[in-house]
């Protein structure tokens, strides 16, 4: 075998691919956890040992280790190999065995027994050790127990060495073996072997296009039961992607046999035998049948079942006089209330489910000041709660109570779900949900399934925003269905009616135009500058942002100005936009290193882009890169005031924030939002996108836009309803199997 040595074929970039083969000779740093490591390695041949860094396998030294991957000049620690991929053999080598051996790794193995162990038995000593471990007692030092220890260790040794060669004969980075050698474990082989498709549902990055490859490799037929009925799962789960939990069965049946090449007689059969076997449901409406996965079936019962249950008993505290519960609200909050305001208190104390909608500026937030209020004589345990970090944090600030994510408060478990659910209850006579419109099919189920049966549930949010991220709608549903007390605040506050974001948006709301101010009409929070086109929006966004608000508004451009957009992609996406103002708003920084097609640098402002509930930081917030380690590529962020550590192969999580999509946006606020709106973005231009980016500011908005794709926003309400069947169950609950 031709062995390649460090050379000059690839250069600082890193452009270019290396094979690399050597003994490791140390380990010098590893995070187990996420299979980042950095290894001291001695190429075959008799080069001088070089330095590997990446997402490894857990190696030893004098195991042989395979890699590819590109040769780095790092400006810090020099040159060094960035391994792409990776695999592992056993020692081949005497001196290799001896190493392994004396590593530490097999209690009561040390250098001394090693040494005696490779003498008796050279290179062979591997196959004696798992073929014929009684042999070993014939070394001075090795009784029975530690004969089994050395058989043990070697064979487990070999069975993650068999796994993530398998892993990488099917394609897979040494990064993403990691995540399925941690996900299933020795059974690794034995997981994907059974079924290859279970890779599209538990790891994260691996989608239905990869698993189908390594079936096909494996060996399964393409008109397989397992292939077709994984398609119809892939199918359904793209259309959760898009918000939706069910599918036309004619439309599902469409999108399969597109998927699969496959006939549509085949496909209908599969469709017929999914359902027959519970993976997927189908219901008959009167538009046609309709085809739902089964765990999004499950979780609308489930919903429909509970909310139904509400309507039975009075709630758990002693129900005070409306009279005085308002007296109550009114003395605490010391301003008179609102009509609606009013009718929502009379109603929050004595009911077990209630939904509060309202837009900016009609008191949401006083209103719930004011129930609790109105119930304090009577002691309920309340619970304050909200879908995201950020919207607990402002419920928390404004009712002077601990409010928690919902994540938090049922004590979400990667491996288990949720540890709260119906066998062991929240704690509550009343749950309080802020941001309710960020809450999704399966967590509003899981909700609503850790309430005891005589808990009450107030969901308060503003029903007109975006819908949730993930599948359905369940503000809407709940809202539209006409089974649950509603109250939705219509009247805005003086102070708020001031503020042109607020009305701004109820017009918007209207179907109406925005009114912007002019610059010499005085101040204003509310502006509308036209374009012409992506590149005259770019120029105006650098100069809004650089120069014309921090001067005018006393803003730090870094830290309090959030540029929103529809899209990622494109002139005026966000990743066109993080680059542009990463450049400008962070331009000489003392460290960086690349991520994906840019780069990170020390001080860069980011977001996380998947929920963390272990360390509690949740899809869409946002902080700043304050520490970095380039060598180990390792980061360490701060978001709301916390260090969080970030290894390497946990970098995809994150992504600059300059610039998010208003999707990303939801349950945030920022004191100044600059918004581009440009025809290029085509079918994103509807009214809740354009009604979400608004309320998203606090002291000042400011549109670029194009007159034509502004109308077009104001005026596009398509798509704004998801395809559910929850709103029908809501009407006649069936019970949850």
């Amino acid at each position: 075998m031709q062995i390649d040595r460090p050379s000059d074929r690839a250069g600082a970039d890193g452009r270019g691919t290396d094979p690399l083969v050597g003994v490791v000779e140390r380990v010098l740093f590893e995070r187990p956890e996420t299979g980042y490591r950095v290894l001291l390695v001695a190429p075959a041949g008799g080069s001088r040992s070089v330095v590997m860094v990446g997402a490894l396998p857990e190696a030893g030294p004098g195991e042989l280790i395979r890699a590819e991957g590109a040769w780095y000049d790092d400006p810090s620690w020099g040159r060094q190999f960035r391994a792409t991929r990776a695999t592992l053999e056993a020692p081949a080598t005497e001196a290799g065995l001896v190493a392994y051996l004396a590593s530490g790794r097999i209690k009561g193995v040390g250098e001394e027994l090693a040494k005696r162990l490779v003498a008796q038995f050279g290179v062979r000593l591997g196959e004696v050790i798992e073929r014929e471990p009684l042999r070993l007692r014939d070394v001075e030092g090795v009784g029975p127990r530690l004969a089994g220890r050395l058989q043990e260790a070697w064979q487990g040794q070999r069975r993650a060495r068999d796994t993530l060669l398998f892993l990488a004969e099917h394609g897979f980075s040494s990064a993403r073996a990691n995540r399925i050698v941690e996900a299933y474990g020795i059974e690794a082989i034995q997981t994907i072997r059974k079924d290859p498709y279970a890779l599209a549902r538990d790891i994260r990055g691996i989608g239905f296009a990869t698993a189908d490859q390594v079936a096909l490799r494996l060996g399964v037929a393409p008109d397989s039961v397992q292939r077709i009925g994984a398609a119809l799962a892939e199918v359904l789960r793209q259309a959760a992607d898009s918000g939706d939990t069910v599918l036309p069965r004619e439309e599902a049946e469409a999108e399969l046999a597109r998927l699969l090449a496959a006939a549509p007689e085949q496909v209908t059969v599969a469709v017929e035998r999914e359902c027959a076997a519970g993976r997927v449901a189908l219901h008959r409406t009167e538009s046609g049948p309709l085809v739902i996965l089964a765990e999004f079936d499950r979780a609308e019962r489930l919903i429909a079942e509970r909310v139904c249950a509400f309507d039975r008993g009075p709630p758990s505290w002693p129900v005070p006089p409306a009279d005085a519960a308002l007296a109550l609200s009114e003395a605490a909050l010391g301003v008179a209330l609102a009509p609606t305001q009013r009718e929502a208190i009379a109603l929050a104390v004595r009911s077990r489910l209630l939904v509060v909608t309202g837009g900016p500026g009609t008191g949401k937030t006083t209103l719930v000041r004011g129930i609790l209020a109105a119930l304090a004589a009577g002691e309920p345990c309340v619970v304050l709660a909200a879908p995201t970090g950020r919207a607990a944090r402002r419920l928390g600030e404004s009712t002077g109570r601990e409010a928690r994510t919902l994540h938090r408060l049922l004590e979400a478990d990667p491996e288990r779900g949720f540890r709260r659910n119906h066998g062991r209850p929240l704690e509550a006579d009343l749950v309080v949900v802020d941001e309710a419109s960020m809450i999704d099919t399966q967590l509003m189920a899981a909700l609503l399934d850790a309430l005891p049966l005589d808990t009450s549930l107030l969901l308060v949010g503003d029903v007109d925003q975006l819908p949730s991220i993930g599948p359905g709608q369940v503000l809407a549903d709940l809202i539209g269905s006409g089974v649950v007390p509603v109250v939705r605040l219509t009247e805005i506050f003086r102070q708020a009616a001031e503020s042109g974001i607020v009305r701004n948006a109820h017009r918007i709301n209207r179907g109406e135009l925005p009114a912007f101010a002019r610059a010499e009409e005085g101040p204003s929070d509310c502006f509308g500058i036209r374009v012409t086109g992506p590149e005259d929006a770019e120029a105006k966004l650098l100069d809004l942002v650089l120069r014309r608000i921090p001067e005018r508004f006393g803003l730090d451009p870094a830290s309090e100005i959030q540029v929103l957009t529809p899209v990622n992609r494109g002139r005026m996406g966000t990743q066109a936009l993080n680059e542009l103002l990463q450049a400008e708003l962070n331009p000489d920084p003392p460290l960086a290193m690349a991520h994906g097609q840019g780069r990170l640098t020390l001080g860069d402002r980011v977001m996380q882009l998947e929920n963390d509930n272990e360390r509690e930081v949740y899809n869409g917030d946002v902080g700043r890169i304050t520490g970095m380690d380039p060598k180990a590529r390792t980061l360490e962020v701060t978001i709301d005031g916390r260090k969080l550590a970030y290894a390497a192969d946990e970098l995809d999580r994150l992504a600059l924030a300059y610039a998010a999509t208003v999707h990303k946006a939801q349950g945030s606020e920022y004191p100044a939002v600059v918004l581009p709106l440009l025809r290029q973005h085509g079918r994103m231009l509807r009214r809740n996108l354009l009604y979400t980016a608004l309320t998203r500011a606090q002291r000042l908005v400011v549109l670029l836009t194009e007159p034509d794709a502004l109308e077009r926003a104001v005026r596009d309400t398509s798509d704004l309803r998801r395809r559910t069947l929850l709103r029908q169950r809501l009407g006649s609950p069936e019970p949850s199997p």
